[in-house]
């Protein structure tokens, strides 16, 4: 095979060589089943002795021009044809008498990267497996890692479907190179950075899972509570993943598109009870909510409808917000919103302050989000409400309560001198 090296390359890449074998032809099997449609029609009007020869003659033939595609292309959904890939480079890897030294090697890495794309039939499918297990699991057999990286490729696509997008010249460097795995970025609210270790085989419920795993969440009922979405063009376009697509089947399709992708962390469903004892956990779901609290999207209270239960509540979030922020901000903040403040709200903030001032940040963290909780159930996250209603043009919104984010304490105690 070319790509073991055995035959000359004639001006092709072994990028242009994968894709080849990768690439789904339709007509290939439209051809097949067209010309051995044509010798079964023969064998309907022929004598007895002709009708066995046409026969075997068409299965031979049938079977050698088969064989002859498969090793250049894989038929859509002509199982047949991938089975015949996948046989053939279980013969060339166990019986390799190849002259180049490194022509098992690249084998079994064309193999690795078939089992990443392609199922091969229910009938060969233990067959496959058993071969891949001995190869992993005897001792002395050489190439046990690869083996193994086959296996699990293979039950993979068995579950997801298989990778969609070739890999791209840098991917598939890699993977000859031995490497079957590269770091990526993920972007947790607050500008928090994750890097994970994706495989070739990777999708996106991987990523859930690892990064729940990171922040103490190990029940599968609040891993279906978060998401992961491609961010493209500064945030023009933002698209959440299905949890079945494949991590390097996004990042080779946005690659072109635009170079500076991301991908973000969210969390998207809010039903299951927050964990406060983990502090990635705490810091991740605040810096979500923070920005939609200070934009007052999260509480919209009508002025002639507050209670002091409630002024009392939004007055101390405003604390701990300031509490959490001067924590973790030294610089002094520039009063940057216009905002109307009484001097009975200054009293307020200003006495839960004082309540709040031993809190850590984590604390703080904490208990804003159980103080938003509280004051309104369910509204943690303003995207998950199924109705907002307009912000009415005179209330008390969280923003005009809570000054913390835009005054340090020296200004806040400034403006209530007489």
């Amino acid at each position: 095979m070319k790509f073991m090296g055995d035959y000359p390359l004639k001006g092709q890449t072994e990028q242009d060589l994968v894709s080849t074998i990768l690439k789904v032809h339709t007509h290939t099997h439209t051809h097949t089943h067209t010309h051995t449609h044509t010798h079964t029609h023969t064998h309907t009007h022929t004598h007895t002795h002709s009708r066995t020869h046409t026969h075997t003659h068409t299965r031979t033939h049938a079977r050698t021009h088969a064989r002859t595609h498969a090793r250049t292309h894989l038929s859509g959904d002509h199982g047949l044809m991938k089975d015949e890939a996948y046989c053939q480079l279980m013969k060339q890897v166990t019986g390799n008498t190849s002259s180049k030294t490194d022509s098992c090697q690249r084998g079994w890495r064309l193999l690795y990267i078939l089992t990443a794309f392609h199922r091969c039939s229910e009938v060969l499918k233990p067959f496959l497996l058993k071969f891949l297990l001995d190869a992993c699991c005897s001792p002395g057999v050489h190439y046990q890692g690869i083996a193994k990286a086959c296996e699990q490729n293979l039950r993979k696509t068995f579950q997801y479907g298989g990778r969609v997008e070739h890999p791209n010249s840098m991917e598939l460097k890699a993977m000859l190179a031995g490497r079957s795995s590269k770091r990526q970025l993920f972007l947790l609210p607050g500008g928090i950075e994750r890097h994970l270790k994706i495989k070739t085989c990777s999708v996106s419920l991987d990523a859930i899972e690892e990064l729940c795993n990171d922040m103490g969440l190990h029940r599968l009922e609040a891993m279906d509570e978060y998401a992961v979405f491609l961010v493209i063009h500064r945030g023009q376009n933002v698209r959440p993943l299905n949890k079945r697509e494949y991590i390097l089947d996004i990042t080779t399709e946005a690659e072109p598109v635009d170079s500076n992708y991301s991908l973000w962390f969210r969390r998207v469903v809010w039903t299951q009870t927050l964990k406060f004892d983990h502090e990635l956990c705490v810091t991740m779901h605040y810096n979500q909510v923070l920005p939609d609290y200070l934009k007052a999207l999260l509480s919209v209270v009508p002025q002639s409808k507050a209670s002091e239960q409630q002024l009392q509540q939004m007055s101390k979030l405003g604390a701990l917000q300031h509490r959490e922020h001067t924590h973790t901000h030294t610089h002094t903040h520039t009063h940057t919103h216009t905002h109307t403040f009484l001097h009975p709200w200054l009293n307020m903030v200003t006495q839960h302050m004082q309540q709040v001032s031993p809190l850590s940040p984590h604390q703080a963290k904490a208990q804003f989000l159980v103080q938003q909780q509280h004051l309104h159930p369910g509204s943690l996250c303003a995207g998950c409400q199924p109705e907002r209603p307009a912000l009415p043009t005179q209330g008390l919104t969280c923003t005009t309560v809570c000054l913390s984010l835009w005054l340090n304490t020296s200004t806040l105690t400034r403006m209530m001198l007489p």
